[in-house]
């Protein structure tokens, strides 16, 4: 039993110290991606490009008057196994981001700049809501539906910085009426009114 022991405890160490001398785990994008991320490429074509993202820029305008800028794993190599992800929001005067979560991921926004209203619903039904300015950081706990909204007089903006190196988002509006329930179904479980529901499925490509 002890020798049973010992030998378990010599190969968790052995791979534990080779985990720990890889000094990376660059994505190879062409690899086959599993539950716990992309293979690693070669650290023979890894290239100082690989560590280096470049398109962290203001992105397109969607449906809801915001821009998202992601700076995913499968767009930055580098992150691979990290268990880190950014992106670059910008909000229009009067435009918001819809209530949505990550289920498995946390999210920090840090306020760059303008006036925005950030807020999330615990399980338990609390809201904890705060109005972002420039310098701001907000927790919002992984799991959790949250929203913003650009409370100011010109644009928000903010990066946000995510636990996870791909998070999954799924949005509620596009939930409920992006897809083919029959409306009726929708109308007796949210109580909203079914004719309301089929324009909203019209706006969210939906049907049914």
């Amino acid at each position: 039993m002890t020798l049973i022991f010992f030998l378990f405890a010599f190969l968790f160490s052995t791979t534990i110290s080779h985990v720990s001398a890889r000094d990376f785990c660059v994505a190879d994008l062409k690899g086959r991606e599993t539950s716990v991320g992309y293979p690693c490429k070669s650290p023979n074509n890894v290239t100082v490009d690989d560590f280096v993202f470049s398109n962290f820029k203001v992105g397109t305008l969607n449906q809801f008057n915001f821009s998202f800028t992601p700076a995913f794993v499968d767009h930055f190599p580098a992150l691979n196994g990290v268990g880190l992800s950014f992106g670059r929001v910008e909000v229009k005067k009067g435009g918001a981001v819809p209530m949505h979560t990550h289920a498995d991921a946390t999210e920090v926004i840090i306020s760059t700049g303008g006036k925005y209203t950030a807020g999330f619903i615990t399980s338990d039904n609390r809201v904890y809501t705060k109005t972002l300015t420039e310098g701001n950081i907000f927790v919002i706990p992984k799991g959790l539906l949250h929203f913003g909204v650009n409370v100011g007089k010109g644009k928000a903006s903010g990066i946000v910085v995510f636990t996870s190196e791909k998070p999954s988002v799924q949005i509620l509006d596009i939930a409920l009426f992006g897809n083919n329930l029959d409306s009726g179904i929708v109308g007796k479980t949210t109580f909203l009114d079914v004719a309301q529901i089929k324009k909203l499925k019209a706006l969210f490509k939906g049907s049914g």
